[in-house]
């Protein structure tokens, strides 16, 4: 008699494992770098070095829609944002940008991201968040930013923000992909 189970392995553990890595395969997201034609050519991140505009537009949930929030919202939260405070931008090497948030001229708060400058664009690293209890709960989160710069030397945004997950068989997304311009205000 032949060997139905090439493996060897026992049905219950071959569920288990192919469960597992169904669940830990999950669809991975990553922003598209569409070569724009206002675009500025940057040969460097430190061509994003400047002081710009946290000018914001109020969302729904009542945080500001400004550069500040997004820059933070790759690291950790914070929902301090005054949309006539300024942000300072200095490249600290081709990993890093130093973020400055001033408000009246005082330093109020700094924070580092982290990422690869590519083909033209700050590419952020992408923060992943994965909860995953098969069959019963699941939520998965991603977010990453990329910094560019206009043909007006003004600071272009792009920020990919989605969630999906289940409960029990219900399943259900979010993705909320934004883009943003702010005006350079200085050196």
């Amino acid at each position: 008699m032949t060997d139905q189970n090439p493996l060897g392995m026992k049905p219950l553990h071959f569920l288990t494992i192919s469960a597992c890595l169904a669940l830990l395969t999950g669809c991975a997201a990553s922003l598209k770098q569409v070569q724009r034609t206002d675009m500025l050519q940057m040969n460097s991140i430190s061509a994003l070095n400047g002081v710009y505009q946290n000018k914001g537009t109020t969302k729904s949930n009542d945080t500001y829609n400004t550069l500040w929030y997004h820059l933070n919202s790759i690291g950790q939260k914070d929902t301090t944002s005054l949309p006539n405070a300024t942000i300072t931008l200095l490249a600290l090497d081709n990993e890093k940008i130093r973020a400055t948030w001033k408000a009246d001229g005082n330093i109020t708060k700094t924070i580092e991201i982290k990422g690869k400058f590519k083909d033209g664009y700050f590419v952020s690293n992408t923060k992943r968040t994965a909860i995953p209890i098969p069959l019963i709960y699941g939520k998965f989160k991603n977010i990453q930013i990329q910094l560019s710069l206009n043909q007006d030397n003004s600071l272009h945004l792009d920020q990919l923000h989605n969630e999906w997950g289940w409960v029990f068989l219900f399943l259900a997304n979010n993705d909320t992909s934004t883009a943003n311009n702010y005006k350079k205000v200085g050196e």
